[in-house]
């Protein structure tokens, strides 16, 4: 099996929506994208078994390996639109790092995308630096 590599953005820095979608992620064990997110990027791509680096705001905060592929999940937040899921089993959160690199390591898409497929390279690299807290 192989397996992909994504960053996910919590939110759009500025739009003040970060805080609740970052709660949202890390107490249902997933990442959320809401409907109408214009560039919403390689979300349909995920499968289970690739894992997902949080992006928050400038930095990497986070990792997890997805247990799902994307679903529409009404119940998340209801009638808010935050229903684009996919379960990871775990976040493990760690030291915040730089996103530094990673237009140069992403492997399509636009520097918009909200869900960016990356190199195993430069994701193995992040996810040291976030560490494992235990």
């Amino acid at each position: 099996m192989s397996r992909n590599y994504f960053v996910c953005s919590i939110g759009q820095p500025g739009e003040g929506y970060d805080d609740e979608n970052l709660r949202r992620c890390v107490v249902n064990s997933c990442f959320v994208l809401h409907e109408n997110n214009k560039y919403k990027g390689l979300i349909e791509e995920v499968k289970a078994g690739d894992i997902l680096i949080l992006k928050y705001k400038h930095h990497f905060i986070g990792y997890g390996k997805a247990v799902s592929e994307l679903s529409i999940d009404e119940s998340i937040a209801e009638g808010t639109g935050w229903k684009w899921k996919v379960g990871v089993s775990l976040w493990i959160m760690g030291n915040q790092t730089c996103k530094y690199g990673i237009k140069a390591a992403q492997e399509e898409g636009t520097p918009y995308d909200t869900v960016k497929k990356v190199n195993s390279e430069f994701a193995l690299a992040k996810m040291n630096e976030i560490g494992f807290p235990f």
